[in-house]
């Protein structure tokens, strides 16, 4: 494999892991998770957005709740010494990217591990250290905490999980904090299909429109289905193959 592959895997793993995009089906994954260009506020603002925008639409539509949540407090994945050191981890531990992608357990497994080796290598996140004393006064249920890695799965109300999203020590919530089905699902059905590809059509008709910008996200995402940073009628044909 080229050093230019290579630098691609690791920096693939290392956004994976910290916006809990390990958490998405790899078959569907946005380029933001694997393009280098979103290594910046910019890029990972969006990613965020985009999550923040499933979950309010996916608890909306009845298909995941706030119950469980995953929360994520990150840490700056732009700093030279995280990528380094989350790269030793992906190479020396021989991390199966297609597994974290699509087995919740492994992932879990893998962050866990990921969280003890950042510990050890000296780095520190102290916005989830803040965000984690604030879950603990505000009575939330912590189920897991990867105090590193910033991520905590949470038992919790609607109320409380949107306003986290305000919150300027956490980057996103995930509602049902579980390895979704799908993230290109417009209907919210687990899957994306032919069903889809007709609100794909609605979408460019523009009769598929949400005024919440996390919401609007996550539908532009989603309707990018081919992947090609571009919202066509080629995206709703690729559902009808």
């Amino acid at each position: 494999m080229s050093k230019s592959k290579i630098f691609r895997r690791i920096v693939s793993f290392v956004i994976a892991l910290s916006m809990i995009i390990t958490l998405i089906n790899f078959s569907t994954i946005s380029v933001c998770a694997f393009d280098t260009d979103y290594v910046n506020e910019e890029g990972m603002d969006l990613g965020y957005s985009i999550i923040n925008g499933y979950s309010k639409l996916s608890v909306k539509n009845d298909y995941t709740t706030f119950e469980k949540s995953a929360v994520y407090s990150g840490l700056d994945i732009s700093s030279p010494y995280v990528l380094a050191v989350a790269g030793l981890f992906y190479i020396t531990n021989g991390v199966d990217l297609d597994k974290v992608f699509t087995d919740n357990t492994y992932a879990l497994s893998t962050i866990s591990k990921l969280n003890s080796f950042l510990s050890a290598m000296g780095v520190k996140n102290e916005r989830a250290k803040t965000l984690k004393t604030e879950l603990e006064k505000s009575g939330a249920n912590i189920t897991s905490s990867f105090d590193t890695a910033g991520i905590f799965i949470i038992e919790t109300d609607s109320d409380y999980a949107l306003n986290l999203m305000n919150n300027e020590d956490v980057d996103f919530v995930l509602a049902g904090g579980e390895v979704p089905k799908s993230m290109k699902d417009l209907n919210f059905d687990g899957k994306s299909d032919y069903s889809d590809s007709l609100l794909i059509q609605q979408y460019l008709a523009k009769i598929l429109k949400y005024q919440d910008k996390d919401e609007d996200a996550y539908i532009q995402f989603a309707c990018d289905v081919n992947q090609d940073k571009e919202i066509n009628i080629l995206d709703a044909s690729y559902l009808q193959k």
